[in-house]
C-alpha cells in the first residue's frame, strides 16, 4: 500500500466531557489547507476533539503557494473539471488510514467528517466504503462523482438513518448548484436522514450555513450521546 502518512493539526475539546471525546475530522478543498476548516472549530461544537490533516499534493510548484490538493484536477472548457480517478482512490485510501489511525489513538467511538469541496468528496467517499463508520458526515459544495457514489440500492442497507448534513450555494460557479441537487436526489433513495440546504451564496460556507452545519453537529452529538 503507498504511503498514507498525512501531516496534520489537531485541537482538543473546549467542552470537557466522560472520555473519550468525539471526534471531528475535516478534509478541506482544493487549493487550501489543513487550517481551513480547522479554524471553524471554535464555532462548531465544543465537545469535539478536532483532526485537520493536509492534502498531499503541493500545489506550490503549480502556482499556487500554500494550496494542497487530495488529487488532481482537470481544466478544459468543453468538459468543464475533471479528476485523476487513480489519484482519487488513493487519496480517500489515505484519508481512510488517517481517521483509522485517529480513532484508534484517541479511543473515539464516535467520528463526524466534514468536507468542503474536493474535501466533500472524500467524506461521501468514507462514508461510502463503510470501513470508518462514522455516526455523521458534513459535505459542503461537494461535486457529484458517479465512479464514487455508484447505485444508490447497493448502499440502502447501510445507510439507513445515516445522519447526512449537505449544503450547495445556489450561485456556486465552481461546482453547481444541480451537482449539490443531485446528491440531494442519490441519498433520497438509500434511506439516509439527509439535511439538505441551499443558499444565496457562492463556493463556500457563508455565516446560514455555519449556523445550520454547528445546529446539526451539536444534535448529532446529543442523539448519540449513549452510543
Amino acid at each position: 500500500m503507498p504511503d498514507t502518512t498525512l501531516q496534520f493539526i489537531e485541537s482538543p475539546p473546549r467542552t470537557p466531557g466522560t472520555p473519550p471525546p468525539p471526534l471531528l475530522v475535516t478534509f478541506h478543498g482544493y487549493g487550501s489547507h489543513m487550517g481551513d476548516l480547522h479554524g471553524l472549530r471554535d464555532l462548531l461544537d465544543g465537545r469535539f476533539h478536532v483532526c485537520s490533516p493536509q492534502a498531499p499534493i503541493d500545489l506550490g510548484p503549480m502556482g499556487m503557494p500554500g494550496g494542497w490538493a487530495w488529487f488532481n484536477l482537470s481544466f478544459t472548457p468543453d468538459e468543464g473539471i475533471g479528476y485523476d480517478a487513480d489519484g482519487a482512490l488513493h487519496a480517500i485510501e489515505a484519508a481512510e488510514h488517517f481517521v483509522l489511525e485517529q480513532k484508534r489513538r484517541l479511543g473515539s467511538t464516535r467520528v463526524v467528517l466534514l468536507g468542503f469541496s474536493q474535501g466533500a468528496m472524500l467524506a461521501h467517499a468514507l462514508l461510502l466504503r463503510n470501513t470508518i463508520r462514522p455516526i455523521g458526515i458534513a459535505a459542503c459544495s461537494g461535486r457529484m462523482v458517479d465512479d464514487v457514489f455508484g447505485d444508490p440500492s447497493s448502499h440502502a442497507g447501510s445507510l439507513t438513518d445515516m445522519p447526512v448534513f449537505a449544503s450547495h450555494g445556489r450561485f456556486d460557479d465552481v461546482i453547481p448548484v444541480q451537482s449539490g441537487r443531485d446528491i440531494q436526489n442519490w441519498y433520497g433513495q438509500t434511506g439516509a436522514r439527509l439535511d439538505y440546504r441551499e443558499y444565496d451564496m457562492a463556493h463556500g460556507i457563508d455565516p446560514s450555513c455555519l449556523g445550520d452545519l454547528a445546529a446539526w453537529c451539536s444534535a448529532l452529538l446529543d442523539q448519540t450521546s449513549t452510543r
